[in-house]
C-alpha cells in the first residue's frame, strides 16, 4: 500500500515534497525509490458570481406582481441588490395594460416574484401611470427549500486580518479561517479578488458597502442539508463580525447550492454600517481569534440568558464605539459596563456577590470588584497618572465623569477638561468594556490593548486574567 507521510499545516502557503513509498516508512536517507508529490498546504480560494465591482446584484429580470387589497397589478422589469448610495433591494417595472396610480393610496403592498416568496414592499414612484418605482422592505428568498451539499455566505464590510494561506492561480494570500464545529466545516476566506480591485481602499475613501468575505458551509462526511439547520451558525457569525469589527456587519446574500445544479437564494438588507477602521480589541495578525470566538459563542448561545446578554452588550459596545461625541461613548460604555458587572458578579456559579449586596453597593465599587476578580488593573498610570491626585482609581473616575455629563456643575473641575482629557476617560472605559466582554464570552487569546500609546499591530497583550 502507498504511504503518503506528511504533516498539515496551517498558515503555511508553502508546498512540500514527500515520498510514496511500497510498505512501512523509511529513512530520508534509504535508497529506496521515491516519487516526489508536490503538497499545496493552502486552501483553493472561494469563487462566487457576486463578486462584481458595480455593487449591482439582479435578483430577477422579467415579469412579476404587485399586490394590495384591492387591486394586482402585473409589471414587466427587473428586482436588484444595489449598495449604493445605500443598501436597498429595489424594483422597477411597467405595466402595459392596467392604471397604477391608484397603488400609491394603498398602505400594504406585497411584491410577487415568481420562484421567490411573497415579501413586503413600499412603493416609491409611479410616473405616467405605468411605471413604478419601489422597494423591498426586508428580503427575498427562494421559495423552494432544498437539500443543499454547501452553502455560501457573502459578508459585508468586514476587515482584513491574517489567517490561513488561500491560492487562487498562482496568487497566494493569507486571507482563511478553518473551523471544525460538530458535523460541520466551515470556511471563512477574505475574497481572493481584494486586491486586484482595490477594495478596502475604495471602502475607506467612500465609506461605502462592499462583499469583503464569503463563508463556505458543508457538512463532513458530504451530507445534504437544509437552510434551517445552519441558522444558529449565521447568527454566531453576524455577532462575531460585529464584535471584531466594531461595527454593525451583514450578511445580504446567501446562496445554497447542490452538486446537481439546484440552487437556493436569499437576498436581505440586515443591519450593515457603512465601512470605517474603528480601532478596538481584535489582533488584525491573528485571524485564528475568529475561530476561538466562534467555539466560544457557540457553547455560551446554547443559554438563552447569556446569549441575550452577550447580543445587548455588544449593542452598547459597538454604539459606543461609533458615537460622534466622547459623552456619549461614555454613557453608552457605562451602560455596557454596568450590565457586565451585574451579570459577572451575580449571575454565575459560584456568585461571587450575591444580588442583595450588589444593590446595596454603588456602581463604582461594584465595577472595582469584578476589575479585581479578573485581576484588571484600576490604578490610574501612564497617561492617565494626570487624573491620580483627586481620583483614587480607574472607576472612582469613570463614575465622577458620567455623573458630571448627567448632572453638571458651574465651575467644576471637569468642566474645564480638554477633549483630550475626556478622551482618555473614554478609552478607560471602553478598555475596561472591552475585557469584561471577552470575560463574558469566554474568550482566552489576546487582544490589542487600546490603552498603550504609540500601539503597533502585531503588538498584543495576554488578557489579565490568563
Amino acid at each position: 500500500m502507498k504511504n503518503v507521510i506528511y504533516r498539515s499545516l496551517k498558515m503555511i502557503s508553502l508546498c512540500f515534497i514527500v515520498k510514496i513509498v511500497e510498505g512501512e516508512p523509511v529513512c530520508p536517507t534509504s535508497k529506496v525509490p521515491y516519487k516526489e508529490v508536490e503538497i499545496d498546504l493552502s486552501t483553493q480560494a472561494i469563487e462566487s458570481l457576486f463578486f462584481t465591482e458595480n455593487n449591482k446584484f439582479i435578483i430577477f429580470e422579467g415579469s412579476f406582481k404587485l399586490l394590495s387589497k384591492n387591486q394586482v397589478v402585473e409589471l414587466i422589469g427587473s428586482v436588484v441588490l444595489n449598495f449604493y448610495p445605500k443598501p436597498a433591494i429595489r424594483f422597477q417595472g411597467e405595466s402595459q395594460k392596467v392604471s397604477i396610480h391608484t397603488l400609491m393610496d394603498d398602505e400594504e403592498i406585497v411584491l410577487e416574484v415568481p420562484g421567490m416568496s411573497p415579501t413586503k414592499a413600499s412603493l416609491d414612484l409611479v410616473q405616467h401611470n405605468q411605471l413604478a418605482k419601489g422597494m423591498v422592505l426586508y428580503q427575498m428568498k427562494d421559495e423552494k427549500d432544498i437539500y443543499m451539499d454547501s452553502y455560501y455566505i457573502h459578508v459585508n464590510n468586514f476587515i482584513k486580518y491574517l489567517g490561513e494561506g488561500v491560492t487562487k492561480g498562482n496568487y497566494h494570500y493569507n486571507g482563511g479561517i478553518t473551523i471544525e464545529h460538530e458535523d460541520w466545516k466551515i470556511t471563512l476566506q477574505l475574497r481572493h479578488d481584494y486586491k486586484d480591485r482595490g477594495i478596502f481602499p475604495h471602502l475607506k475613501d467612500r465609506n461605502g458597502h462592499n462583499i469583503t468575505h464569503i463563508i463556505k458551509i458543508e457538512k463532513e462526511d458530504g451530507s445534504k442539508f437544509k437552510k434551517s439547520e445552519v441558522n444558529e451558525i449565521e447568527e454566531i457569525f453576524v455577532w462575531i463580525f460585529t464584535l471584531c469589527a466594531g461595527r454593525h456587519i451583514g450578511m445580504p446574500i446567501k446562496i445554497g447550492k447542490t452538486k446537481e445544479g439546484e440552487e437556493y437564494r436569499e437576498f436581505s438588507v440586515p443591519l450593515m454600517s457603512p465601512y470605517s477602521e474603528v480601532p478596538n480589541w481584535f489582533p488584525k495578525h491573528k485571524g485564528s481569534v475568529i475561530e476561538d470566538l466562534f467555539h466560544s459563542l457557540a457553547f455560551k448561545f446554547n443559554d438563552e440568558f447569556l446569549k441575550r446578554i452577550i447580543k445587548e452588550t455588544v449593542h452598547w459596545y459597538v454604539e459606543a464605539l461609533n458615537a460622534t461625541f466622547i459623552e456619549n461613548k461614555t454613557i453608552n460604555s457605562q451602560i455596557a459596563l454596568e450590565k457586565l458587572s451585574f451579570v459577572l458578579l451575580t449571575q454565575q456559579t459560584p456568585q461571587i456577590i450575591s444580588k442583595t449586596q450588589f444593590d446595596k453597593n454603588n456602581f463604582q465599587k461594584n465595577l472595582e470588584t469584578i476589575l479585581d476578580e479578573l485581576s484588571i488593573k484600576t490604578d490610574l498610570n501612564g497617561e492617565h497618572k494626570k487624573f491620580s491626585n483627586h481620583f483614587d482609581s480607574g472607576p472612582h473616575l469613570l463614575v465622577k465623569f458620567r455623573n458630571n455629563i448627567a448632572h453638571p456643575k458651574r465651575n467644576s473641575r471637569m468642566e474645564s477638561y480638554v477633549i483630550h482629557d475626556k478622551f482618555l476617560i473614554n478609552q478607560l472605559g471602553m478598555y475596561y468594556t472591552e475585557l469584561l466582554l471577552l470575560n463574558l464570552i469566554g474568550y482566552g487569546g489576546i487582544f490589542t490593548n487600546r490603552l498603550k500609546f504609540p500601539s503597533w499591530e502585531g503588538e498584543y497583550d495576554e488578557l489579565p486574567w490568563k
